[in-house]
């Protein structure tokens, strides 16, 4: 059976959520939290926007080689790696509360900056996903005022950023490679 490789950016985002869902109570309920951007929510129902705001490849991933497909003459190409970055940005009636959801979130992922196991879901672990770091992404006053930007019509507020890392994105293309069946060294006596 074939791997819907195309869910990969769905299901973290996803694992995210779940693990959002489970660790803070505030947080409980799948209409609370958000995959939209800040501009594109109803603030009046929402807790929290978990907006994707910048995927990118990973440079530490870029040369994976082309993976054998046993027994075989097939080779898959390789598979890509992503980061992908991540804005939290609480809504509440008060302060208070979105200040609190800012702290059990930046503690959460502090106590648990890795996605493994029974937090993957979807076609995570079937796309070779066993760890993806969950990190925080210190943005400067100047990146947080450009990113803002991006959202028309919405005041910044504090929010958190995070960077997903590494996630595998593999690859349906299938190559064949003629396997060497004879041996010729070409040596020849003098």
């Amino acid at each position: 059976m074939a791997i819907d490789t195309g869910t990969v950016i769905r299901d973290v985002s996803t694992s995210l959520k779940t693990l959002l869902k489970a660790r803070i109570p505030e947080l409980n309920d799948d209409s609370f939290i958000s995959f939209g951007s800040p501009s594109d929510i109803d603030t009046s129902t929402i807790k929290l926007s978990m907006c994707l705001y910048y995927l990118s490849h990973s440079p530490s991933m870029r040369n994976s080689e082309r993976e054998e497909m046993e027994g075989t003459d097939q080779f898959q190409y390789p598979p890509a790696y992503l980061d992908l970055y991540y804005l939290m940005t609480p809504y509440a009636k008060d302060r208070e509360t979105e200040l609190l959801l800012l702290g059990r979130i930046f503690q959460l992922f502090h106590e648990h900056p890795v996605l493994s196991d029974t937090d993957l879901k979807g076609n995570l672990e079937a796309c070779g996903n066993e760890k993806i770091r969950i990190s925080y992404n210190n943005l400067t006053i100047q990146d947080i005022k450009q990113l803002w930007e991006v959202f028309p019509g919405k005041p910044a507020k504090v929010s958190l950023s995070y960077l997903v890392s590494p996630v595998r994105l593999p690859a349906d293309k299938i190559m064949t490679i003629p396997r060497v069946q004879e041996r010729n060294l070409g040596v020849h006596p003098i």
